[in-house]
């Protein structure tokens, strides 16, 4: 967790009031922009089964999702490019301005918050506090905004399954309601710990990959409710998309030998939306 850290309440206050706004959206207006292979726009419910997930999962999550990333301007040379995964947002239109500015907003002051976390990481690993800055100049992180209906789960189904996120970062401050359970290096399932104005800060996949495992990724899941609905606020922290995941000089060596080949992000992200988001690999 991360305490004291600045975050305005009303700009979270804003986003939770604009997730409501979205989510309660006739699925008519949803579906007009339907998750893409460009990871934007609304996940529907009861399509998507996490590949990576290390719970035995069968059902299809209940939950519902709408993700975006940094809305670029007309003149950013990526402007409704072909590049995947830039600037290809989607709003829909029965959404209002006010909502549409408070998730921008809300992108925006968690990049910066975000970024902030890099020079820490850095040091942690022995490096000097602006190691990663080059890498996260043009940041491509992603907001993905979550509404957990209250279900009543079969067998084998939950509002998310155990996973780690492709992030770099993730912060989360509270959601509405409980289900959040984090694993232990024991192997036990505890519910996500109450810190007074703290915003949880889990390390993903990508920080792991880049530490050759000297990081974790944060493993996680979200139990289903049959008794109240959830609305969460998730903040994933990328790199450039044209970032090279190379690994830290601090973290290899004679007998810590690499364990991952230097590769983009975008080829990273890439092979993980393959493997999770396959209800939206196709291009419409």
């Amino acid at each position: 967790y991360i305490v004291n850290h600045g975050a305005s309440q009303e700009t979270v206050r804003r986003v939770f009031a604009a997730m409501e706004s979205f989510f309660t959206l006739p699925a008519s207006e949803k579906s007009k922009v339907r998750m893409n292979e460009h990871q934007s726009g609304w996940q529907a419910p009861n399509v998507a089964i996490h590949g990576d997930s290390f719970d035995k999962v069968v059902k299809p999550q209940a939950t519902e999702a709408f993700k975006f990333g940094p809305e670029l301007g007309p003149t950013d040379p990526d402007y409704r490019g072909t590049k995947r995964f830039r600037g290809h947002n989607q709003w829909p239109e029965a959404l209002s301005d006010a909502d549409k500015q408070a998730f921008l907003h809300y992108h925006a002051e968690f990049n910066e918050l975000a970024k902030r976390l890099l020079a820490p990481v850095a040091v942690a690993l022995g490096q000097s506090p602006d190691f990663f800055d080059a890498a996260f100049r043009k940041a491509d992180s992603v907001m993905r905004s979550a509404y957990y209906p209250v279900v009543m789960p079969e067998e084998n189904q939950f509002g998310l399954p155990g996973h780690t996120d492709l992030s770099f970062l993730t912060l989360i401050p509270p959601a509405t309601a409980p289900g959040l359970q984090i694993l232990t290096s024991k192997g036990t399932w505890i519910e996500q710990p109450l810190v007074e104005g703290g915003i949880l800060v889990n390390t993903g996949d990508t920080l792991r990959t880049w530490s050759n495992d000297q990081f974790i990724a944060t493993p996680h899941r979200v139990l289903a409710s049959t008794q109240e609905e959830r609305y969460s606020a998730i903040f994933f922290l990328y790199p450039s998309l044209d970032a090279v995941i190379s690994c830290v000089p601090s973290c290899f060596g004679e007998d810590l030998p690499k364990k991952y080949a230097d590769q983009t992000f975008a080829d990273f992200y890439a092979r993980y939306a393959s493997r999770n988001f396959g209800y939206a690999e196709k291009k419409a």
